[in-house]
């Protein structure tokens, strides 16, 4: 089956599974395929040299990095100045399967910001059914001029299929690793999908997967697994990883094939014991949802607890809050009417933590295109209304993916097609803007100073400024010089 027979399922699925983007020499067509998923985070390292692409010569400096799944590239954008402060080339290789008719497919998906490197997980390298993660010093984006590119040539040697210099993979060979979180500890885990996201979703059926590593220790042999098909609830096709407490000693886990959520407790020793002593200690459990909705994102309420939101074209969301033991905390009570054309909701953030008043969430809506407020009434989670200030969306594009900075005051908004984003014409946009925090009580926020960070760098004819499925931020505040 091919990509474009399992609309519109696909519309709603992960971006990282998006199909060969366009060779460098033509700019006219590309292949058909699904859409996309979404994902952010806040990262907060300390240091920057004073010119390159981390540069922070004046702290604080606000950076929006974006992980362009579909164009195989990564854009970091300077949110103080909002310019572009330069791009990563993630274009490696044909697939050696010949899955792909000879175009690069590599798609980088989420990221993670230290105080020294950068690392990327990539969907289909070697292959298109194995991954890989890239670790990137952030010294060696230090010579990249404002606004260009570094260019795959300067890292990786198609010829040998080989990487140059000091960029490094951990070859885990697994399908679909491309979910990944830092731990407190710096340590690194990556979910697994561990299934073919261009086949139909009920087709999702292998339990998924937590690897553990090192991130200065990339040898597969000291790679830790979680099997998530040994919980009492097994977890197939689970997504992003989410930290339910700030030490992140539980976190929960969607799992759209099993229509299913986990939470999956990590041991006291988690930082100290090896890899494989540490995955090894791992426990959790599991609860079935509702079957027949898209099952891909939760959001801790920062009391421990969570919000899942489940979606199908046509109905109202299902939002259900769960318990950090996996039990059933409350069913979300229906929207009322003015809200009731919201039917597709896709990654929430949380904007207000439970211990500041009670947890109020947004959430990119993908079906209408907006931005949806939740709100918890005593147990039940409740849509209760819509972000105002997004007038500079695009009539095409629509919201997957967003992300808070620290002090829950400026939102950037992932906006692309929602239809076939690889038929697009690749002027997707970066949303920038502010947030008034005491604003979320009445459930209608208004973003103001909203400006668009990839205004006026789109060419039709020039692929590397396509942008097509802007599904994964992450906003690094940093705080200087090392």
């Amino acid at each position: 089956m091919s990509p474009s027979q399992v609309v519109p399922v696909l519309l709603l699925t992960v971006a990282a599974c998006l199909p060969d983007n366009p060779s460098d020499t033509d700019t006219t067509t590309v292949a058909t395929s699904s859409d996309t998923d979404t994902s952010a985070d806040t990262d907060t390292p300390t240091g920057g040299p004073s010119a390159g692409l981390f540069a922070c010569a004046s702290p604080p400096c606000t950076l929006v990095l974006v992980s362009q799944t579909l164009d195989d590239r990564v854009d970091i954008y300077d949110a103080d100045t909002r310019t572009l402060r330069g791009r990563i080339d993630l274009d490696l290789k044909p697939a050696p399967s010949g899955m792909q008719s000879g175009n690069l497919l590599d798609e980088p998906y989420e990221l993670a910001l230290t105080s020294t490197d950068l690392l990327i997980t990539l969907g289909h390298f070697p292959d298109s059914d194995k991954g890989s993660i890239l670790r990137f010093p952030r010294s060696v984006f230090d010579d990249l001029a404002p606004g260009e590119t570094f260019a795959a040539d300067r890292y990786f040697n198609t010829a040998t299929l080989t990487f140059n210099g000091d960029v490094q993979p951990l070859t885990h060979l697994r399908q679909e690793g491309i979910f990944l979180l830092p731990h407190p500890s710096g340590r690194m885990l990556i979910g697994v999908f561990a299934n073919n996201l261009r086949s139909a979703p009920d087709t999702w059926d292998r339990p998924s997967e937590l690897l553990v590593f090192d991130p200065t220790d990339l040898d597969t042999a000291d790679l830790g697994s979680f099997d998530l098909g040994a919980l009492d609830v097994p977890c197939e096709g689970g997504w992003r990883l989410e930290p339910l407490d700030p030490a992140a000693t539980k976190i929960a886990v969607a799992c759209d094939g099993s229509k299913t959520v986990a939470v999956l407790s990590l041991p006291d020793d988690f930082a100290t014991a090896t890899p494989n002593d540490a995955a090894a200690g791992i426990t959790g459990c599991g609860y079935s949802l509702p079957p027949g909705s898209i099952t891909q994102f939760v959001s801790a309420d920062g009391a421990g607890n969570f919000l899942t939101v489940q979606s199908q074209i046509g109905q109202s969301p299902r939002l259900t809050n769960i318990k950090f033991d996996c039990s059933l905390a409350g069913m979300g009570k229906p929207p009322p009417d003015d809200l009731s054309d919201i039917s597709i909701l896709r990654q929430p953030v949380l904007a207000r933590s439970a211990a500041d008043g009670g947890p109020i969430w947004l959430v990119a809506s993908a079906v209408p295109g907006a931005v949806a407020v939740i709100k918890k009434d005593g147990s039940s989670p409740t849509l209760c209304g819509r972000l105002g200030g997004l007038e500079t969306l695009g009539s095409s594009n629509v919201p997957w993916a967003l992300a808070l900075n620290k002090a829950g005051t400026r939102l950037a908004i992932g906006a692309g097609p929602y239809n076939n984003p690889e038929l697009g014409k690749g002027d997707g946009q970066i949303l920038w803007g502010t947030l008034d925090p005491a604003s979320l009580d009445s459930c209608t926020p208004t973003l103001t100073d909203v400006v668009d960070l990839n205004a006026g760098l789109f060419s039709a004819s020039d692929p590397s400024t396509w942008v097509r499925a802007p599904n994964v931020i992450t906003i690094a505040e940093l705080e200087g010089d090392a």
